[in-house]
């Protein structure tokens, strides 16, 4: 099976645009969202309804969730507190001017989506943050032991995450009845703004091996990352002709 995985587009229309051109070339069996669709960009209203005509199966991001329950303000991440007070401008802004229609859309969005192999039973979960919540966020960095517990309680083998713009894929091995086991976390950067060292619109493309236990050999999980040119004069435009903070046009050339 081979599936594509996108993840905090942030209502940037022009790279999830290009990334869906892109993927249409991968011919890839399905395709699926990790959130965060809306807020701190433009084209929110777009973003929302070009998921939903390409039926593309979607989790609960915390931004989906705060817009589409028309919270004032809600957690995000940021780092210096002119970067809160410029959140809760774009919160405002976002909520102005996205519809009735689609933020009910995002708040009846689920909280995971899971899937099972048809070789070994194998569990695929995806989520926004962590199973338990999509604030949360799990790092390359994250300690493997931290990551495994997760998705023992989850009761997964392959968890896909985002929230933190970063794309990586860790293989976490254990041993269990003195055989090794495999676990994989798979986070396919962000769509719209990337926070890895790239402003290139990133996602991912996974393939599972329709014949192995995907826990018994790490290598029937293949994982490619693309990293794509967009109009990215377009949107630092559109931004700038909006009452959104200037903050959010640099940051996507920031990295």
């Amino acid at each position: 099976m081979k599936m594509a995985i996108i993840s905090d587009i942030h209502g940037n229309l022009p790279a999830l645009e290009a990334v869906y051109r892109h993927i249409q070339d991968q011919k890839p069996d399905a395709v699926y969202c990790l959130g965060d669709l809306v807020n701190q960009n433009v084209w929110n209203n777009e973003v929302v309804e070009f998921i939903n005509v390409h039926n593309i199966p979607c989790v609960l991001g915390n931004h989906d969730e705060g817009i589409g329950n028309d919270r004032k303000n809600f957690p995000f991440a940021y780092s210096l507190r002119e970067e809160e007070a410029w959140g809760k401008q774009a919160i405002a802004y976002t909520l102005q001017h996205v519809t009735i229609e689609n933020k009910k859309y995002l708040k009846h969005l689920p909280l995971s989506i899971s899937f099972y192999t048809l070789a070994a039973r194998n569990c695929v979960m995806m989520v926004h943050g962590t199973p338990d919540h999509n604030t949360e966020r799990i790092y390359r960095f994250s300690k493997e032991q931290g990551m495994s517990k997760i998705m023992d309680d989850a009761k997964a083998d392959i968890l896909l995450v985002g929230n933190t713009h970063c794309s990586f894929h860790k293989i976490i091995e254990k041993n269990i009845n003195e055989q090794k086991h495999f676990q994989h976390v798979i986070n396919p950067g962000s769509v719209g703004c990337p926070k890895d060292g790239s402003w290139h619109a990133c996602y991912a493309v996974i393939s599972l091996s329709e014949k192995k236990n995907l826990c018994a050999d790490a290598d029937a999980v293949k994982v490619n990352f693309y990293r794509l040119d967009y109009d990215i004069n377009k949107v630092i435009k559109a931004i700038q002709h909006t009452p959104l903070p200037i903050f959010y046009a640099g940051r996507l050339l920031k990295y």
